[in-house]
């Protein structure tokens, strides 16, 4: 008895064996992988690094600190400039024209700023590129800036003009203006590539004094823009060496 039982289950073990790793046996094979091979990382010098040129415009509009008598507080218009970077975004520098137009509210009064001016910014957050990643781009995208301009006021209607401390029908004239505010720059389009569209969004805070007494009026501001820009990353004259 004993030897036709061990004989038995030396016959059996093997088959049992065979059939755990029967082929045919979808659950005995072996998982499938779908994913294909990694893509290879960007070249290195399409790797986004913070330094551009570029070109950008959109819409600029104001809120008067002290509204003139007769015009609307809140003035809309447009701004076009141009715009370099370097330093791996630590820094930057944009001059560029603006126009603003603040619309009559009763009798023709009706005030307008046109101004030529620049700014320089800087990115607190700029390391943060080297992740190479979109949301780090955004963060290391804020900036705050200072910036001084030469901007013509022109003030219509008596009402306005008086208000601004000058005398007549109209004044006009050209007044230095100075700003300080934060931003934000995002990117649009596709990473890692020769050049790219942003849209970039500021706020801030201008001072500017007119009228011939003392004190001038103030025509001080709350600013913003909406801008769209495209950049060339293509300045490697002015790159530093890649810090990753």
């Amino acid at each position: 008895m004993r030897t036709w039982i061990c004989t038995a289950l030396a016959l059996a073990w093997p088959a049992s064996l065979l059939a755990a790793s029967d082929p045919a046996d979808p659950a005995t094979r072996p998982p499938l992988s779908s994913a294909g091979p990694e893509e290879p990382p960007p070249p290195r010098s399409l790797l986004y690094d913070g330094n551009y040129w570029g070109v950008l415009g959109g819409l600029a509009g104001s809120r008067l600190d002290v509204p003139l008598a007769g015009v609307a507080p809140l003035g809309l218009g447009g701004r076009l400039a141009v715009r370099f970077s370097t330093v791996t975004q630590f820094m930057d520098l944009e001059g560029g024209v603006e126009y603003v137009a603040h619309s009559s509210l009763a009798e023709s009064n009706q005030a307008s700023r046109l101004a030529f001016g620049v700014h320089g910014a800087l990115h607190p957050a700029f390391p943060l590129l080297v992740f190479n990643n979109w949301f780090y781009d955004v963060i290391s995208g804020i900036h705050l800036f200072v910036g001084a301009a030469a901007a013509r006021v022109a003030i219509d209607g008596s009402q306005a003009v008086a208000s601004a401390r000058a005398k007549g029908d109209s004044a006009a004239d050209w007044r230095p203006l100075l700003s300080s505010g934060v931003g934000v720059d995002i990117p649009v389009s596709a990473r890692n590539q020769p050049s790219g569209w942003w849209l970039t969004a500021r706020y801030a805070l201008r001072w500017l004094r007119f009228g011939p007494s003392t004190p001038y009026g103030d025509l001080g501001d709350s600013h913003f823009q909406v801008l769209l820009g495209w950049r060339s990353y293509d300045n490697g004259w002015a790159r530093l060496p890649r810090p990753f």
